[in-house]
């Protein structure tokens, strides 16, 4: 937990200096406002009187400060400051005069909050007119304006305002909120409606559904590959084709980001914030892009979380949220990059005055938003498949650090631009919550839940490892630490659980070198006097030849070990082949352990694979490792009706250490595999089998549904769901629960 912990600590120290430091170098006036546009927040309300507001504040000042050396500085400028605002009897009282001609309806109170808080500035603190609206009304009563001042003149006597003007500015400022208003209005459907939708159709379950209905509604619409027949493989080692439900929900995301991107815009002429119709257009897509592209941050950052709070509620796996956090991701970015692009063109000429551009890209908040958008951009290509699988560590270090630039950007080009006065900073906050919530609040709490352990390393053969971890108990996944093998100490691989041992006797096991090379047979299960006997299919086999053990000599490891979790590990590079250097060490090595996940989680059922009235049947398919993803399962000791266990493996030798464990569910002795009672076991040893005419001839006549689990290999998984979808098709009550992590 040290390591961790002063791991964390540079990264929380860098966010906070790259945030806090920026942002007191600037001194904020604007009045800062809670929550967001048209939702706690009013722009310009009543229009009428800010378009007063705005018109009045068109013409220079006379003004009369002192000057700095005791004497009076008198000057001209078309930009007063608050003081001389106040202070200036010919802008109140024609000020008072505009709202009372352009705000018939208005009531006097709302009339007199603005005078109060917005006839001088809109700062945190300035100074209070001179006198209140109703006496600036009765002074310009006495003596009404007759004429309009010429917009180059000073504003030393009272004036009407320029309708045309008036009705400029009215309509820029109208139409501004409206947009922001809308903006905002969309930007809550998208999130409540994402966050929403997995939830509602989780708990459709509930509903008293036909099970052959619910059977044949999955393998239309839900289980099947969006197209082809491949899921789990990766399309030209690219990507992965989504489920049909999957596809759906996604192609719901496009289409309403396409949807609210588009529609809804309202042009207006004469318009005061425009020159042009082609501006309005372009800065109210361009404002509406980056508004939603800061709502699709909030979700990406949310469904990549493996304590996102969705698991809880609902019955989708990690594996499809992360998916749509890919699809929400890439959506994001191109928003931010319409909103970019816009905003770009926008102070080119000739749209924009010359020097317009030069004299933008230099402001901070543009700066910032550029920062934000390029780190948006840099994470698509380092986020690939064929960087995630061969360059992990790369992709994890960017992807987090990108990550965070990016919001980081996002929330200093809005503090740069608006300081906090529009809300718009909201959607910034709720991505860090979820971000913070996942990293430093759920994370380091299940961790600090076991503290560090030891773990304890056995080669099994040249593929596979054995991590025996004292102490700590769970189930479903745990996701392991171990900061002494490399100087990423917050690297963490999931795992899943395969059993929690019993300690006792010692156990044994013999170096690979040590096994002999001859041919043999796998050995039927042995039984326990409180389990019925489990059927054991063998097969002939010659091994293939073993690697020598990694100290270069033949030895025997025993260890004794307290009670605590094993896990089956299949050897790639990185971090499980570091872990083959400590195999066999009786001090072990220092791990964390964060658990516990998976589908159990949920508040919704302990487990979509646990045996039901209306599901009584369980058919595990398991490829090499992949047993540990469905021993949990097949543990259960309540089924009312058949427990098959199909398992594909490459060699004898993880089907050995599967069976030697020392204590399942409370039962001392042999394993038994970790199987409950009536389990029927099949292993085929350096062959697969016929997925479609097993789970038919396991399916079909079946009394009762059947839940087929599947954990193993990409192309075993896709196998299995196309036979799965085949039997709903046929009008089987079959589900489909896949065990597998993708990222």
């Amino acid at each position: 937990m040290a390591n961790t912990i002063r791991a964390l600590g540079p990264l929380a120290m860098l966010l906070t200096s790259l945030f806090v430091a920026p942002a007191q170098a600037h001194v904020t006036n604007g009045r800062e406002r809670y929550g967001v546009i048209g939702y706690g927040i009013d722009m310009y309300n009543p229009t009428c009187a800010f378009a007063c507001i705005d018109t009045v504040r068109g013409w220079p000042l006379d003004c009369h400060e002192h000057d700095g050396h005791g004497g009076m500085d008198s000057h001209h400028t078309p930009s007063a400051t608050p003081e001389c605002r106040a202070s200036s009897d010919p802008y109140l009282q024609t000020l008072a005069w505009c709202l009372h001609t352009h705000c018939p309806g208005v009531k006097n109170s709302t009339l007199e909050t603005v005078w109060e808080m917005d006839v001088v500035a809109r700062q945190k603190v300035q100074p209070l007119p001179a006198y209140s609206y109703q006496v600036a009304l009765s002074r310009a009563a006495a003596a009404p304006p007759t004429s309009v001042l010429d917009a180059e003149a000073t504003l030393n006597t009272m004036s009407l305002v320029d309708e045309q003007s008036w009705l400029a500015n009215f309509n820029g400022l109208e139409v501004f909120e409206k947009m922001e208003v809308r903006a905002e209005t969309y930007g809550i459907v998208l999130m409540v409606t994402c966050v929403a939708i997995p939830i509602v159709f989780s708990w459709f379950r509930f509903l008293p559904l036909d099970p052959g209905f619910v059977s044949s509604i999955y393998a239309a619409l839900i289980d099947p590959p969006l197209f082809g027949r491949y899921h789990s493989v990766p399309v030209l080692g690219l990507g992965f084709v989504p489920t049909r439900g999957q596809g759906l929900f996604i192609a719901y995301i496009l289409i309403v980001n396409i949807i609210l991107c588009a529609a809804g815009y309202e042009v207006r002429d004469p318009h005061s914030w425009y020159s042009t119709m082609e501006k309005q257009v372009m800065g109210q897509i361009g404002n509406r892009t980056g508004l939603l592209s800061f709502v699709n941050l909030a979700l990406a950052v949310l469904f990549a979380g493996r304590n996102n709070v969705l698991l809880l509620v609902t019955n989708w796996s990690h594996s499809t949220f992360l998916l749509v956090h890919r699809w929400i991701s890439v959506i994001c970015m191109l928003q931010a990059c319409v909103h970019s692009i816009l905003y770009l063109v926008y102070y080119f000429e000739p749209l924009s005055s010359p020097g317009a551009f030069a004299e933008e890209s230099k402001l901070d908040y543009w700066i910032w938003g550029v920062v934000a958008t390029l780190a948006l951009v840099l994470l698509m290509p380092l986020s690939v498949l064929p960087v995630r699988k061969k360059m992990y560590e790369v992709f994890l270090a960017s992807h987090v650090l990108l990550a965070v630039l990016s919001m980081i950007g996002c929330m200093l080009h809005i503090y740069y631009r608006f300081e906090w006065q529009w809300g718009y900073q909201t959607w910034v906050w709720i991505a860090f919550a979820f971000w913070f919530f996942d990293r430093f609040l759920a994370r380091p709490l299940r961790l600090a839940r076991h503290g560090v352990n030891k773990a304890f390393i056995t080669v099994i053969d040249v593929d596979y490892l054995r991590v025996d971890v004292p102490g700590v108990e769970g189930d479903g996944h745990a996701y392991l630490y171990f900061p002494t093998l490399t100087w990423h100490v917050w690297e963490n691989h999931p795992f899943s659980v395969a059993a929690v041992s019993g300690g006792g006797p010692p156990t044994t096991s013999s170096s690979p070198a040590s096994r002999s090379s001859s041919s043999q047979d796998v050995v039927v299960v042995p039984t326990t006097e409180n389990s019925t006997p489990a059927t054991t299919t063998t097969r002939h086999l010659e091994p293939e030849p073993l690697a020598p053990h990694p100290h270069g000599q033949e030895q025997t490891q025993t260890h004794t070990h307290s009670p605590g979790l094993v896990f089956f590990v299949r050897l790639h590079r990185g971090l499980t082949s570091l872990l083959l250097r400590h195999a066999g060490s009786a001090t072990g090595i220092p791990v964390l352990v964060e658990n516990s996940y998976g589908p159990h989680t949920s508040v919704i059922e302990p487990h979509p694979a646990r045996p039901s009235l209306t599901y009584p049947n369980l058919v595990c398919v398991a490829g090499g490792v992949g047993i540990t993803g469905v021993l949990p399962f097949l543990a259960e000791r309540t089924c009312w009706g058949r427990k098959r266990l199909l398992w594909s493996v490459r060699t004898e030798a993880l089907v050995a250490a599967v069976r030697g464990g020392s204590k399942v569910g409370g039962e001392r002795g042999a394993w038994n595999w970790g199987l409950g009672g009536g389990t029927d076991v099949t292993v085929s040893v350096g062959k697969r089998f016929d997925i479609d005419a097993v789970l038919r001839g396991e399916v079909e006549g079946a009394l009762g549904g059947t839940t087929v689990v599947v954990c193993g290999p990409a192309g075993m998984a896709d196998e299995v769901r196309v036979a799965v979808v085949r039997l709903g098709r046929r009008g089987a009550v079959v589900r489909l629960v896949e065990e597998s992590f993708s990222w």
